[in-house]
């Protein structure tokens, strides 16, 4: 098989989803693959800032032995990174979609 005939994992994976029925799939302009990239690097500031707090507040709540606050803040973080995450991708979805607000 010549150099030519083969097929990235991207190309091989495009047209398995093609068959699926998903469509042809369109490539996005630098525009906006820079628009998500922006929009990925936002949230992930955002959720680092929200370990950062979180941490703050974890380490006075551990030095003041308060063991119910210790639970409840070491059960906000992964709650507040998973909204961070979904909105996140409900942005990254409306800015693919043409519909961002920017």
């Amino acid at each position: 098989m010549s150099e030519n005939n083969l097929k990235s994992a991207w190309e091989i994976a495009l047209e398995k989803l093609e068959a699926q029925g998903e469509g042809p799939i369109e490539e996005l302009s630098e525009k906006i693959k820079k628009k998500i990239a922006d929009t990925r690097r936002k949230y992930e500031a955002l959720i680092a800032e929200a370990e950062i707090s979180n941490a703050g507040r974890l380490k006075k709540a551990v030095a003041s032995n308060q063991l119910d606050q210790i639970r409840s803040i070491q059960e906000e973080l992964p709650m507040e990174r998973n909204k961070l995450k979904a909105k996140m991708e409900e942005v990254v979805r409306q800015i693919r979609a043409g519909k961002d607000k920017n």
